[in-house]
């Protein structure tokens, strides 16, 4: 079963588990289209609503693969949301900076958090999207993980442009809702106390294995009104996958007071016969401030698995259990909404 929640102070609902769709987009490895094309259907017809997208996955491949699919469907069973912040220009293919992605456009992205800039991107996005408006846009990555002391400038600049820019799009009711998308608690206090935002994505910060934010940026998030969505839950794999080779802690190894904390809740996980992912998924859900969890799946079989971490049943001394050890911060929510 799949709850929605109102996203912030909008009129928009959005189910309990949101499409990331950076994996689509080749990351890690070069992904087959047609399977790309059924994981997004699949979540389509499993009652996802909620499809994240931004310019930056796959240097646009992500907006065209999801726009591929969500133009073929009734445009009231979707919810979208990409983001502002980098357009993208032709460029030499071995030039282009591609990160994590293996694959992708051959289209550079050109940071630029100016007003022109923003209208540029949002332009770019709906074409590649195949819309004429966007439910959900953000400026996106204005934090220290992403610029370190750069932020600071780039932040200052948001708030002049792109702020600026997304305000006036969503006045002539081109986007719906706005916001930001981060790694970070402290820049989402930020931009919560510097503007009027609908929600804001924060990325890796509030897991099982993490919670920050709990005293500053959640309570002004419901005191604002402001939808929280959750991204990286499973903290890029560990959470999903163990502690092993090919597993990462925040997309880099695994340190190892990290693997040490993570052993600790996994046995507790096994003593009551709770799959970890499960855990994972219900312990970021149960916060009364979080709309929706993007999660990352590029397998239709990961949808299904999704849904039955989810809706698996835990039995309420688990979560004291974890708060008596200090596995959990003892502020953190624990009864599922």
């Amino acid at each position: 079963m799949l709850n929605k929640k109102k996203l912030g102070n909008s009129d928009i609902k959005v189910t309990s588990i949101g499409f990331g769709g950076a994996p689509i987009a080749d990351l890690y490895e070069i992904m087959d289209e047609e399977v790309c094309l059924e994981t997004i259907k699949k979540a389509h017809l499993s009652g996802i609503n909620f499809f994240d997208t931004s310019p930056l996955y796959g240097c646009g491949l992500s907006e065209i693969r999801l726009g591929n699919y969500l133009s073929s469907i009734n445009r009231e069973d979707f919810i979208v949301c990409t983001k502002v912040g980098r357009y993208l220009t032709p460029s030499d293919p071995n030039k282009i900076n591609r990160g994590a992605f293996k694959g992708g456009l051959n289209l550079a992205p050109i940071l630029d958090y100016s007003y022109d800039g923003v209208m540029k991107s949002f332009e770019q996005s709906l074409e590649r999207l195949k819309l004429s408006k966007i439910d959900v846009c953000l400026i996106h990555d204005v934090d220290k993980w992403t610029h370190g002391e750069d932020a600071e400038i780039h932040f200052k600049t948001a708030m002049e442009g792109a702020y600026r820019a997304l305000s006036q799009l969503k006045s002539e009711k081109i986007i719906d809702v706005i916001g930001i998308g981060v790694n970070e608690t402290e820049m989402c206090f930020r931009f919560a106390e510097a503007g009027d935002f609908d929600c804001m994505i924060l990325a890796g910060r509030y897991t099982l294995l993490e919670q920050s934010g709990l005293s500053d940026f959640f309570p002004l998030a419901i005191k604002k009104n402001i939808g929280v969505i959750l991204a990286g839950v499973y903290n890029s794999g560990i959470l999903a996958k163990g502690v092993n080779s090919n597993t990462t802690y925040d997309y880099g190894e695994i340190p190892s007071q990290v693997a040490d904390k993570y052993f600790k809740i996994e046995k507790i996980c096994l003593d009551f016969k709770i799959p970890i992912q499960a855990a994972a998924l219900q312990f970021c859900n149960s916060n009364p401030a979080v709309s929706t969890m993007i999660l990352g799946m590029d397998r239709p079989i990961q949808i299904n698995q999704n849904l039955e971490f989810l809706n698996f049943k835990i039995n309420n001394d688990f979560w004291l259990q974890l708060i008596e050890e200090g596995l959990i911060d003892s502020q953190s929510p624990i009864t599922n909404n």
